[in-house]
């Protein structure tokens, strides 16, 4: 079977996750799944959550800070603002940081900036989604 090597750059640190069958990135256009030998392509990444599925089964859950996915036949690069599997997140943090942001936005204040707002939102989701993606995982 063949199987393609997942690379997660950002500005701190490098994941390498080898033997991976599938992956789902979310895209602006929705999700797109990704197998060994798909054609080359570059996608946008949203903030969200990546799905991977190496050759042994097991499933990984990473919450992204949005970026660029460079795709080949045999390897997946992608270039994120930031990057943690699910095992990494601090759900009690997450949800607080949930909490500010939505806090932010319904003050709409001038002091507020509502784009870096809206972001920080979008991101402690995608955080509170992979982690509980892992838990519903039978492997998880």
């Amino acid at each position: 079977m063949r199987t393609m090597t997942l690379d997660i750059l950002t500005p701190e640190r490098r994941i390498t996750v080898e033997g991976v069958r599938s992956l789902i990135l979310e895209c602006p256009d929705g999700k797109r799944g990704v197998l060994p030998g798909h054609a080359p392509a570059v996608f946008e990444l949203l903030i969200g959550v990546l799905y991977c599925r190496t050759e042994d089964g097991e499933e990984k859950f990473f919450a992204l800070g949005g970026g660029v996915a460079e795709v080949t036949q045999e390897k997946v690069t992608l270039l994120v603002h930031s990057a943690e599997e699910a095992h990494e997140i601090d759900v009690a943090r997450a949800q607080e940081a949930a909490r500010r942001a939505e806090r932010r936005l319904r003050e709409r204040g001038r002091e507020v900036d509502f784009a870096r707002a809206q972001a920080a939102l979008l991101r402690s989701l995608a955080r509170l989604r992979a982690a509980s993606s892992l838990k519903r995982s039978p492997r998880g």
